[in-house]
């Protein structure tokens, strides 16, 4: 009980922060920019769990689709796709959109 009792401070107090400086002034507040790295950090740390172990599944897939499909680049390209593995106090501010999977690459096709 005790550690449902501490996550649920630690999220309410993870939301006050990430709500907090959009009602801030433009001014530079240190502790508004202390607020948000330090919730961009411990938001960081699950989402790279996260994003690492999808771009090493992404890295077996897209080498297999590479070798499979005659060393044809392009073909994996369509699966290897870079995002961002940081979240920044930009991405938490909504002055940014976070990537989990990035843009695919435009085809030969789409540029005609």
């Amino acid at each position: 009980m005790m550690r449902s009792s501490r996550g649920r401070t630690i999220l309410a107090l993870l939301a006050l922060i990430m709500v907090w400086p959009s009602a801030a002034s433009a001014e530079d507040q240190p502790a508004t920019d202390f607020g948000m790295g330090l919730a961009s950090f411990v938001v960081t740390v699950p989402y790279l769990a996260v994003k690492a172990s999808m771009a090493g599944l992404g890295g077996v897939v897209g080498g297999f689709t590479y070798v499979m499909s005659g060393f044809n680049k392009n073909a994996a390209d369509q699966v290897w796709l870079p995002g961002d593995y940081v979240v920044t106090p930009d991405h938490l501010m909504r002055n940014r959109s976070l990537r989990f999977t990035g843009d695919p690459p435009q085809s030969k096709l789409s540029k005609k």
